[in-house]
């Protein structure tokens, strides 16, 4: 994971500077834009890979439940980041509306087309990862490359009408259109980072899922209560579990165990269960 994290800083900072350098050279805004926030994705990189980094240090005294916090806390300032770059993007791309500029380069096209083919394979990479691990931060900057490969198509599009209609503002007018594309997925960035700093539950089908491993270990009658929440990569739980009335403190206290146990072995990566214990007659 955090070879690809490199990498993908490596891979922004080679793009940024020759987006920067065609845009110049080539006469195109749209491009230069594009690697303006191709910089900012090195910094949301390196945001990255510290979220990562500090959400998979061990508990300790002063952080019982983890450090797990780190992760959505990255996602959320890698969209704030996100969406500043696609306003100063839009305000730059409007003021170059009114000022006369040559037409773009056509010999420019070439090199964006293989930027749209490079981040977006580095969108799916990222994707993948966060999906297998839970990470937001990583779903977050794979949005981050995505966003990149359609602000670069943007520019594509904007560069290639500007030459065969030698309407000047195009360029302009494809920027400004991947700038909104790009701060639309930025707020659906933040959502989810938010929620889970806010200790939202996840879905009822995750829930469910736990009640129902819970409820094969022997001994247990049914779950009465499930509190979930997700930290990090992992979840945290507190789940109430009936038991009958006539076992010893012993026997409940080892069914208690075997759900923990149980639970922690699963495939949906819960890193800690609490079990309270609760007699039926």
């Amino acid at each position: 994971m955090n070879l690809f994290v490199s990498l993908s800083i490596l891979v922004n900072f080679l793009l940024a500077a020759g987006k920067i350098s065609f845009g110049l050279s080539g006469h195109s805004f749209a491009l230069i834009a594009d690697g303006l926030e191709s910089l900012a994705d090195i910094g949301s990189s390196f945001l990255v890979w510290f979220g990562i980094k500090i959400s998979q240090i061990p508990p300790d005294p002063d952080h019982p439940f983890g450090h797990g916090k780190a992760d959505p806390i990255a996602a959320f300032i890698v969209s704030i980041l996100l969406m500043l770059c696609t306003l100063f993007v839009s305000i730059e791309a409007i003021k170059n509306l009114w000022v006369p500029t040559p037409l773009p380069s056509l010999y420019t096209l070439p090199a964006i087309g293989m930027i749209v083919i490079i981040k977006e394979i580095f969108y799916r990479i990222f994707k993948k990862l966060g999906e297998n691990t839970g990470s937001l931060v990583l779903c977050a900057d794979s949005w981050h490359h995505r966003s990149d490969a359609l602000s670069s198509l943007a520019a594509f599009l904007g560069i290639l009408l500007a030459v065969v209609t030698e309407l000047k503002q195009a360029d302009s007018i494809a920027a400004i259109v991947s700038a909104i594309i790009i701060f639309w997925n930025s707020i659906h960035l933040i959502r989810p980072s938010f929620l889970e700093m806010m200790d939202t539950a996840p879905s009822k089908n995750i829930e469910q899922k736990i009640r129902n491993l819970a409820e094969e270990v022997p001994g247990v009658i049914k779950i009465e209560k499930c509190r979930i929440r997700k930290s990090g990569q992992g979840l945290l739980m507190d789940i109430h579990v009936m038991v009958p009335g006539s076992l010893t403190v012993r026997e409940g206290h080892i069914i208690g165990h075997k759900v923990k146990d149980k639970l922690c072995a699963s495939p949906m990566n819960i890193t800690d269960v609490v079990v309270h214990i609760e007699p039926v007659e």
